[in-house]
């Protein structure tokens, strides 16, 4: 009954909605290079104190801050929401058919750095609640929402506020509305992400850069790391580093039956036919596909740096180079050690002159599909779009879930509102006013359809 009510509202004064989105697609909030971060921050902040949230800015040390906002109601049950403010750098510049700070709406598409990942999902939730507000209602759970502005970065300083706060977290389970549709307009629910070590190594063989034709005599740095990088995975995309798949837990029986189920054709199709690919690594087709997606650990060259890169020509044998690697880990695999492991292997091959610098840890989380808020999310989603959900054991991808996970014991569904494909980290990233509209019930419903339970 609410949740109709809450849809003829949004008739009304969807449009005005929109509008607050757009303001807040307009905001930059770059963590990568600190842009607009704080000013983001308090816009959220406002618009959440007009919607009915008691309101928190936390700050520690030079971390970015994280809004925390309650609502309070008569339910025996309390839901913690997560979303993120921060987002990724727009470039290349050149490739956007608009500014990706206006938020321009064309085609139907409102095209804006961030408008899928993530602040249509945040905005989502503060709407909703703006909604009972509106209408008198009471919300069905205690509701708490914790934003933060680190996630594109890694949430380097996230744990610490997890751990400063944590009294303040308390909650009877967790919902991470980050995440989206698939091809079919469906909402994918993640049961787990993958958890990620990012480092970067170095090479350095000479104080200065040398003219090529001493490449005979002086060791080039470039290939000093492209021979470490052969050592550390196979074609297949198997990683050689020992001990690498010592704590691998997945696939567990649970799993299989949860893939299973899952129409994966329509996801690998669409894959390819978004990045125009013919085939996939090693030719791998079907369900081993998605196996392959869900539970690999991978090694992945995120870039390479050496020497000269300009137009035209300069022989020139670089002094230096370096290369970015993220390894995405599967549950139960432990990032520090991982690292540990990386550079005893890189010993062992030779290779004591390259310097190993981890940049990002994040530990690999899981839910079990028996939770309650596995069936309310489950609930939710066939109620507001009207297809079943596609239900996934974890996720290919890499966020902070390991946080509600392990560190507040709290089960945790990777849901959201994103239209499927929506350019997230590159080009014309967009949502659209449906999209972020039905966000908006969609969040409502996992409230009320927890609440039953």
């Amino acid at each position: 009954m609410k949740l109709a009510e809450i849809e003829k509202l949004l008739s009304k004064v969807g449009g005005d909605y929109v509008e607050d989105l757009k303001a807040v697609l307009k905001q930059p909030s770059i963590s990568a290079r600190g842009e607009g971060i704080d000013a983001c921050a308090h816009m959220l902040r406002d618009f959440m104190k007009n919607a009915g949230f008691s309101v928190e800015m936390w700050k520690v040390g030079d971390a970015n801050p994280v809004i925390y906002g309650e609502v309070r109601s008569s339910s025996p049950k309390t839901l913690l929401m997560y979303g993120h403010y921060d987002v990724q750098p727009p470039e290349p510049l050149e490739e956007w058919t608009s500014p990706p700070f206006e938020a321009v709406e064309s085609d139907g598409r409102i095209i804006a750095r961030g408008a899928a990942d993530s602040k249509s999902n945040v905005m989502a939730i503060i709407k909703a609640v703006e909604s009972y507000s509106r209408l008198g209602f009471d919300l069905p759970v205690n509701l708490k929402v914790l934003f933060e502005g680190e996630e594109e970065i890694g949430s380097p300083n996230l744990p610490r506020y997890i751990e400063m706060y944590r009294s303040r977290l308390k909650a009877d389970a967790a919902v991470c509305f980050d995440g989206g549709l698939d091809p079919k307009g469906r909402p994918e629910l993640w049961l787990g992400l993958k958890g990620m070590l990012y480092v970067e190594l170095r090479c350095k063989t000479a104080s200065v850069d040398a003219h090529s034709s001493l490449a005979p005599l002086i060791d080039n740095p470039a290939w000093r790391l492209i021979q470490a990088l052969f050592s550390l995975r196979s074609p297949d995309g198997s990683i050689l580093v020992d001990g690498w798949y010592d704590d691998v837990r997945v696939p567990m029986e649970e799993d299989i039956k949860l893939v299973e189920g899952i129409d994966y054709e329509t996801l690998l199709t669409g894959l390819k036919k978004h990045f125009k690919v013919d085939r996939f690594l090693s030719g791998v087709e079907g369900i081993d596909a998605l196996k392959k997606l869900l539970f690999q650990p991978t090694c992945n060259i995120a870039g390479f740096n050496s020497g000269y890169t300009g137009l035209g020509v300069k022989t020139v044998l670089p002094k230096e180079a370096y290369v970015k690697l993220d390894f995405r880990l599967v549950y139960d695999q432990n990032p520090y050690r991982l690292l540990e492991n990386l550079k005893k292997h890189l010993k062992a091959k030779g290779f004591e002159d390259i310097e190993v610098e981890a940049l990002n840890f994040l530990e690999p989380s899981k839910t079990p599909p028996s939770a309650p808020i596995v069936g309310a999310v489950a609930s939710a989603a066939s109620e507001v779009y009207g297809l079943k959900p596609q239900i996934y054991p974890n996720s290919p991808g890499s966020g902070p879930d390991y946080l509600f996970t392990k560190r507040l014991g709290l089960n945790s569904v990777w849901t959201g509102c994103a239209p499927p494909l929506s350019n997230a980290h590159a080009p014309n990233e967009y949502t659209t006013r449906e999209s972020f509209l039905k966000g908006v019930l969609f969040a409502s419903s996992i409230m009320e359809c927890y609440s039953r339970l």
